[in-house]
């Protein structure tokens, strides 16, 4: 069983007063198309306050974020983890619970998932390769992708910001490794192009 939101808005306020997010859009005409329906959100990774910027910019909607096993067990941070709708995945085995439970909350209880494809904290603007898993459920929940892409806190003035792009869908294809292979490098070249919109029109460091 999937845990609920419920200390998401509390997490939500709370970063907002330390890091102030500033959040901006790829087309501000399709702002309200974002979310609109259970949708699958593709996010870079940064630090870990990385869920709490994710959960700053998308207050209003309950969103469940994928975070690693190990993590759960921390003191205080698993707790935050267990009680603000996350979702373990072994980082260490082959594990495939997270997808069961990561449908349940796309198909199920019709709210959003937060995946951080490239597994692991990457260093400022240098993505590292996404894996698979984020395009095989994209495929197999057939729902909307949406990418952000986070810049922050490596900036000079601390500071934190996004850009959310409008929501996608995959063509409908297969399931085979070459299919995989080439929707996990869509959403790579995708981020890359994300982040040079994001530097090119607001990037002020």
């Amino acid at each position: 069983m999937v845990s609920d939101t419920k200390l998401n808005p509390p997490l939500a306020l709370l970063t907002r007063i330390l890091f102030n997010p500033k959040v901006h859009y790829l087309d501000p005409a399709r702002k309200d198309e974002i979310l609109a329906e259970p949708s699958i959100i593709v996010a870079n990774h940064t630090g870990h306050v990385d869920g709490g910027i994710i959960n700053t910019a998308l207050y209003k909607f309950p969103v469940h974020t994928l975070a690693a096993k190990d993590r759960f067990e921390q003191r205080g941070f698993g707790f935050l983890l267990r009680h603000s709708g996350c979702i373990p995945i072994d980082r260490e085995h082959a594990d495939t619970s997270w997808i069961h439970d990561s449908l349940e909350v796309l198909h199920k209880d019709r709210e959003h998932i937060v995946i951080y494809p490239e597994g692991r904290h990457g260093e400022h603007r240098k993505q590292l390769p996404f894996l698979p898993g984020v395009a095989m459920l994209a495929a197999i929940a057939n729902v909307p992708i949406v990418m952000i892409y986070q810049d922050g806190p490596a900036r000079k003035n601390n500071s934190n910001h996004l850009i959310i792009a409008p929501p996608f869908r995959f063509e409908t294809g297969g399931m085979d490794a070459e299919s995989i292979q080439e929707k996990t490098q869509l959403l790579q070249d995708r981020m890359k192009e994300l982040m040079e919109a994001y530097i090119e029109r607001y990037d002020k460091a």
